[in-house]
């Protein structure tokens, strides 16, 4: 409002911010009254409720610290970090690990052996436990390369974030092309090198494994001259049944079906009726 007025009188301006505010404020005001007349029954007849935020705040806290000593960031602040030169990065991990130490050395001090502080020690143990079970894999991220494989140093990941949104986009890919919602059929019946199709977009790999796409029929025909060989070689070895076929079955049945020792016990029993049969 005080923008909308020409006149740069003092007082003119003043009153002018004063009725932009007190509109402001009422606008503001009306959602959060009616906010807390939602959650006022919900405090005074429920006491436990405001128990239980309390409990989730302190872990949402502590969760906090943990991921500023390790760094988590948004996927844009990563792409900055890979961007950035090997010794950045490297100083960057040795930083993580100086950080995570400090961080356990802390909550341990602030681990409450007794008293009423229950949820705050159970809290602090499980990060204890996880950073003494994984924290060995959380700084073998630098790979020192040979000369012969080109040298300097390569990162990777240390987390599997990259992974899941990958997943995810082959997931949406999947719910695309059946239109079905649940997917667990189809990745029953995808084939696992069918995740490798996606590296064909990528020309590296496509120059190691081929040399060009055009050249991408002749070795997947090698490839495939190469498993009827042997094929071949293997006389009397009896074949695992297909997984499609076995897909519609329970986790518990696909396991047992799907073993080894399996389809001999088929056929060792089969034989033994038929030479029960012939007797007969």
């Amino acid at each position: 409002m005080a923008g909308l007025i020409r006149n740069e009188d003092p007082d003119v301006v003043g009153v002018s911010c004063q009725f932009s505010c007190r509109y402001t404020n009422s606008l503001v005001r009306k959602p959060l009254e009616q906010l807390r007349r939602i959650l006022q029954p919900v405090q005074e007849n429920h006491p436990g409720f405001v128990a239980v935020a309390d409990r989730l705040a302190r872990r949402a806290r502590l969760f906090a610290e943990l991921r500023r000593a390790l760094r988590l960031r948004e996927e844009s602040s990563r792409r900055e970090i890979r961007s950035a030169k090997p010794s950045h990065q490297a100083t960057e991990l040795k930083d993580i690990r100086s950080a995570v130490r400090r961080l356990t050395r802390s909550l341990r001090r602030r681990r409450p052996n007794r008293g009423p502080a229950e949820d705050q020690r159970d809290a602090i143990d499980i990060i204890l436990s996880h950073l003494q079970k994984h924290g060995r894999f959380l700084w073998g991220h630098a790979i020192d390369l040979s000369q012969k494989a080109g040298g300097g140093v390569r990162f990777v990941d240390r987390t599997n974030n990259r992974i899941e949104s990958w997943f995810h986009t082959l997931k949406h890919g999947e719910r695309r092309r059946s239109g079905r919602k649940i997917l667990t059929q189809d990745f029953e019946r995808l084939p696992p090198a069918a995740a490798l199709a996606a590296n064909l977009a990528h020309a590296d790999y496509v120059l190691i494994l081929c040399g060009s796409l055009d050249h991408l029929p002749e070795a997947c025909a090698r490839l495939d001259a190469t498993v009827r060989r042997g094929s071949k070689s293997s006389v009397g070895v009896i074949a695992k049944p297909d997984d499609s076929e076995t897909s519609s079955l329970s986790s518990a049945d696909r396991k047992l079906v799907r073993t080894e020792e399996m389809p001999r016990c088929v056929i060792e029993a089969a034989q033994k009726g038929s030479r029960r049969r012939r007797v007969a």
